[in-house]
């Protein structure tokens, strides 16, 4: 609901700049009416869905878009350099699933894919200090980085040592007990950690495994207790650190990209997971001890269909009035580092159903085009005319995506995966409260996404 106010007081606020749609456009509306149209396929040529199209010449997409809009009393820029990119293969519109638990055998095949090799497994084993406290079992080898951490952040607590420890506010004293307790613990510890066989494994929420006892790699999976479906399936290398942890500043680095493009993919198809395409890629830093200093190239895959993949993008949700609940977007993160694979999280897989349409009849660009002129200024504007708003947007579109979305059905707990057209850039914000502000560096942001068979507007945001 919240969604629709906010485009219904964009409407209103428009200026002059750019005029008032002539009619509204609807917002994931008649699911049947979308799926009716997508399979009149009577102007779809009859190769086989899976032969190579030409999507460019069929719906007259150029390879390349241009073009700047304003709105808003001049506030808003749209500032389109975009890439046009389109599959070689038909688009299908699909019923998908939540997956609900997962075997001990597929999570097995995941391990086997994740786990370096020579790894064990380890039985976690806790101890207890007192009635209120416990602690996992670890190896002697296993506290020495941490215990180093917190030797090195007390000697220079004065010169960035304490900025280590600023998510917990703790001070110099409170390191040093913790750096007391942590080394009495350590002399406790065994040179080896209980190993556990496959047999034994349990089906509690997480495995971990090593090669040296010094570090554990961990296999974690969270499930909604309410249906059972799978929230999410994660990866460490190395618990000391955190890889899966995105830091928003984007780095320059030494890391090849062809090598660790290489070992993304490699990693990829080795998992039981079905096809991924590659959708995305950047050079970023991820949490080592909490600083944020390891470089790192992250890598974003999606579900893919012959060529046509599912379009991937910031937005990690989306939920519209009307609709059952909240759903989650599929997505696989990959973060490899100088060492080779840091860390995988694989979020919201689902299950494919029912094909509805093996390949659909989708509406030309310049119709396309003609609702991202409209629609491009007021949908999520939350920029208002009032004098006493200063602020200054600029949306750079860098690449304008034709690929398949997820969408919930309406009152289902299943989804639809369709053809549409996903407008991706970064927002540049200039403001007299917060200065100049880069937002979504990655150019994974989605600022429009239109379904290509009927032309209505998809939520890709859930709020």
């Amino acid at each position: 609901m919240k969604k629709l106010f906010t485009l219904i007081i964009a409407l209103i606020l428009l200026t002059a700049c750019q005029p008032t749609p002539e009619e509204p456009f609807v917002i994931q509306n008649d699911q049947e009416k979308m799926i009716e149209t997508a399979q009149q396929v009577d102007t779809v040529p009859e190769e086989k869905a899976d032969e190579a199209v030409d999507l460019y010449e069929r719906l007259g997409a150029p390879k390349t878009f241009q073009k700047q809009l304003s709105g808003t009393g001049g506030r808003l820029v749209v500032d389109v350099d975009a890439e046009v990119i389109l599959p070689e293969s038909e688009l299908p519109i699909i019923r998908v699933e939540p997956e609900r638990g997962i075997s001990k055998e597929k999570l097995l095949q995941f391990a086997d894919a994740l786990l370096p090799q020579g790894a064990e497994f380890v039985e976690p084993q806790v101890v207890e200090v007192n009635e209120e406290e416990t602690y996992y079992l670890r190896s002697k080898a296993w506290y020495v980085p941490t215990i180093q951490l917190m030797q090195w952040a007390i000697e220079h607590w004065d010169d960035g040592g304490s900025a280590f420890f600023d998510n917990d506010d703790s001070t110099k004293a409170d390191v040093e007990k913790r750096l007391a307790e942590t080394l009495v613990m350590q002399s406790l510890a065994p040179e080896k950690m209980p190993r556990v066989s496959r047999e034994e494994l349990q089906m509690d929420g997480w495995w971990q495994a090593t090669v040296d006892d010094a570090t554990l790699s961990t296999i974690y999976v969270a499930s909604n207790p309410w249906d059972g479906a799978v929230d999410r399936i994660e990866y460490v290398r190395n618990d000391h650190d955190n890889p899966n942890v995105i830091i928003k500043n984007i780095i320059p680095n030494d890391l090849d990209y062809k090598a660790a493009e290489a070992a993304a993919v490699e990693l990829v198809n080795r998992l039981p997971i079905g096809d991924f395409a590659l959708s995305a890629a950047w050079p970023e830093t991820y949490d080592l001890y909490g600083d944020g200093t390891e470089p790192c190239w992250r890598f974003f895959f999606g579900r893919a269909y012959g060529t046509a993949r599912e379009t991937i993008t910031n937005a990690e949700c989306t939920r519209d009035e009307g609709y059952n609940h909240q759903r989650d977007y599929e997505k696989l993160l990959v973060t490899v580092d100088k060492d080779g694979v840091a860390g995988v999280r694989y979020d919201a897989p689902y299950v494919a159903g029912e094909t509805l349409a093996e390949k659909t009849n989708l509406m030309p660009f310049s119709k396309i085009e003609e609702i991202f002129d409209k629609m491009i200024l007021v949908y999520d504007n939350n920029l208002n005319d009032g004098t006493r708003d200063k602020t200054h947007m600029t949306y750079h579109i860098q690449k304008v995506e034709l690929g398949l979305v997820n969408i919930p059905e309406k009152n289902a707990e299943s989804g639809l995966l369709v053809p549409a057209w996903t407008f991706l850039g970064y927002t540049h914000i200039e403001s007299p409260y917060d200065g100049i502000v880069d937002w979504c560096t990655n150019g994974l942001k989605p600022f429009l996404t239109i379904n290509a068979v009927d032309g209505s507007i998809i939520n890709r945001e859930g709020v």
